[in-house]
């Protein structure tokens, strides 16, 4: 009896590791077969637009889908940061009923869980760029002469609407919600010098969770979206940082 049942929670777990392997490698297969609009770089906003610069330019050091950094800039002329708190004035709110469940029940519900989220944001780059490896002191003294600007808009949100992530049955049809049904961040940032509101640099991303080919945690709510404004917290600090971090690099693998 004892070999029957451990013979069978090791082939449930065989099955598993199959079924979750095979997800996996279905959806990592679609996203280069096709989905180029679930995957491409996100649209950029008036936010970004409004400073004029070149929004398809990329930085090769940095992990974010745009960057742009003024090639006259020392860095060594700076040495404050202030980080202002991140807004969702800018944020696409169209297709919220993308993120429609229990945890986001109506248009307004998603508009509070939006303003939560930016709020965490907000906590999230005053604590990494309080880190003692960041380039910069963080202040709320605009007047400090080598003083910057950070501004970040929350543009682009999905909560996990509580569904597979894989479909069951056929394919056919069903194809996008692989992706879409994740949950998904879009940000767009720009710093300016405090003293003569030059434009330093800018960033935009747009990123879903972290893929795991077995992932026994469940997190639902507004978690993985947390999670992806903390790495995007730690990235935008250390990209101010060349000399610890020649290279900027995710922690996790992501579609988006």
């Amino acid at each position: 009896m004892a070999y029957s049942i451990r013979r069978s929670r090791t082939l449930m777990k065989f099955h598993t590791l199959v079924t979750t392997s095979a997800a996996a490698l279905m959806v990592l297969t679609l996203a280069g077969c096709g989905l180029e609009k679930v995957t491409s770089g996100p649209q950029p906003t008036r936010f970004l637009t409004s400073t004029g610069v070149d929004t398809t330019a990329k930085v090769e050091r940095l992990p974010f889908k745009h960057a742009w950094r003024d090639p006259k800039m020392k860095i060594s002329d700076y040495n404050y940061i202030v980080v202002r708190p991140v807004t969702t004035a800018f944020l696409k709110k169209d297709e919220w009923e993308q993120s429609k469940s229990a945890f986001v029940p109506n248009e307004r519900t998603y508009s509070k869980r939006c303003s939560e989220l930016a709020r965490y944001f907000s906590k999230s780059l005053n604590k990494a760029f309080s880190d003692p490896i960041c380039v910069f002191y963080k202040t709320e003294n605009t007047s400090r002469p080598g003083t910057l600007i950070l501004e970040v808009a929350l543009t682009e949100v999905r909560f996990d609407p509580a569904a597979p992530v894989v479909p069951e049955g056929p394919p056919e049809g069903n194809v996008p919600s692989l992706l879409t049904g994740l949950p998904m961040c879009g940000f767009e940032a720009r710093v300016t010098d405090a003293a003569t509101g030059a434009l330093v640099s800018t960033a935009s991303d747009r990123r879903g969770p972290e893929i795991k080919v077995i992932d026994q945690e469940k997190v639902r709510g507004a978690v993985p979206n947390q999670r992806i404004c903390d790495e995007w917290s730690r990235q935008l600090m250390e990209s101010s940082n060349i000399e610890i971090f020649a290279t900027v690099k995710r922690s996790w693998f992501s579609l988006f």
